[in-house]
């Protein structure tokens, strides 16, 4: 088994682990088996620059108390088919969050 599949397995292992579902490890198919997510992992040593400029852009606008969230939008495209980017540790807490009757203005 070669190195980098081992560490594809091990980090499908811990997305599993993190949202509450079971990595599959079929190849062809959903990463992880989760009851609400279809779950696809992929590692990178380094991200594109455009990714990374457009993260940076989003982190350095964010006030403390808000939410990072980067909206990817494809020219000529529905909105519908846009690509909506947040860190897995805000995911996880929205996630686990209860809603409140509570607005945030």
């Amino acid at each position: 088994m070669s190195k980098n599949r081992d560490r594809g397995k091990r980090f499908e292992k811990k997305i599993a682990e993190r949202l509450g579902g079971r990595r599959l490890g079929v190849l062809g198919g959903e990463d992880v088996l989760h009851p609400i997510y279809s779950i696809e992992c992929k590692s990178r040593e380094k991200l594109p620059k455009w990714f990374e400029s457009f993260w940076k852009q989003t982190m350095d606008n964010c006030e403390e108390y808000k939410v990072p969230l980067l909206v990817i939008h494809l020219l000529n495209q529905r909105h519908d088919e846009d690509w909506v980017v947040m860190k897995l540790s805000d995911f996880e807490q929205l996630c686990t969050t209860k809603p409140t009757s509570k607005r945030v203005a």
